[in-house]
């Protein structure tokens, strides 16, 4: 989400990087850090597959109800 002024972009919701701020179409938006711990110790996540799936593979379309990913 971005404010406007005059047309022109002022601010959005998102912090150091996409990832953060509201969820997207693909991205996450903000979450709990601890589940990156949980991912990579629980699930076998390495950092490549964790930044996929923050960024491709997560938001709107891993919600219930979206199609499969």
């Amino acid at each position: 989400m971005a404010a406007v002024k005059d047309g022109h972009p002022q601010d959005t919701t998102m912090g150091f990087s996409a990832l953060g701020g509201l969820m997207m179409g693909t991205r996450c938006g903000d979450l709990d850090p601890g589940i990156l711990f949980y991912l990579m110790d629980e699930k076998g996540y390495n950092v490549r597959q964790l930044e996929g799936l923050l960024n491709q593979r997560s938001g709107l379309i891993g919600s219930p109800g979206s199609a499969p990913i």
